[in-house]
């Protein structure tokens, strides 16, 4: 196994072939190669030569989703934003809009696990060049989103959707899955304040059954003694006549 090659490497050279073959690409065109091709050199380029294939004189960002069939960061950033929210429906909505656009649902669910990632990432205080799938200008916004869900949370969106992709690889329904984890993700509580909920109830719980409770020491009065009875005089008697 070889060590990954850094993006901005796969950037350069990814730029030097098209200026070779006389074709423009805008830099975040190659950009997103380059995040694509996850540190392989070859898989950039294979990418790179399917697009020249049909993309004309210039390559855009578009013609990259278009042909790898994902969704464009503003879309995804639309569908995380009502995840956080909590808004299912808006965050279906998105969902439809994507694959409308062309979007496979596969490769949405994919990218979504990424930027939940890069949104952990930046919760536990990385800097942005360990983002991997978000580019660094949206750093701000993840972390943001990070402040807003908490880390519990965001550690259980990931769970749910990559339990949904493992799922995914074994059904027809893959739209119907996740739709299903998104709502799921919508329906989560905020998970980092249990621990304050937890330690609140257990201060106000009841001692538990067979718990014994030992009673503070007091000083025990003994009672007051009965007063005596009242004495009477002895009876008179009748004399003789």
């Amino acid at each position: 196994d070889f060590a990954p090659v850094p993006a901005d490497s796969i950037i350069e050279r990814l730029r030097f072939i098209v200026q070779e073959e006389g074709v423009q690409a805008d830099e975040a065109a190659l950009r997103l190669l380059a995040r694509r091709a996850g540190g392989s050199m070859r898989d950039s380029q294979s990418l790179l030569e399917q697009l020249l294939s049909f993309s004309g004189d210039r390559i855009t960002e578009d013609s990259v989703h278009a042909m790898l069939g994902t969704a464009h960061s503003g879309r995804l950033q639309a569908v995380v934003g009502h995840l956080i929210a909590r808004d299912a429906a808006q965050a279906l909505d998105q969902l439809d809009a994507a694959i409308r656009e062309g979007v496979d649902v596969g490769q949405l669910a994919e990218q979504l696990l990424g930027w939940l990632r890069d949104v952990l990432a930046a919760l536990v205080g990385c800097q942005p060049e360990l983002m991997l799938h978000v580019p660094a200008a949206d750093f701000a916004a993840m972390c943001e989103a990070g402040q807003r869900w908490g880390l519990e949370t965001a550690l259980a969106a990931v769970q749910i959707l990559d339990q949904t992709l493992t799922r995914m690889r074994q059904s027809t329904q893959v739209r119907t899955l996740v739709e299903i984890a998104l709502v799921r993700i919508c329906k989560l509580e905020h998970l980092d304040a249990l621990p304050g909920l937890i330690a609140q109830l257990r201060d106000r719980a009841p001692p538990a059954r067979g718990t014994v409770t030992v009673p503070s020491a007091r000083r025990e009065v003994p009672p007051a003694a009965a007063p005596p009875p009242p004495t009477l005089p002895p009876p008179t008697l009748p004399t003789a006549k």
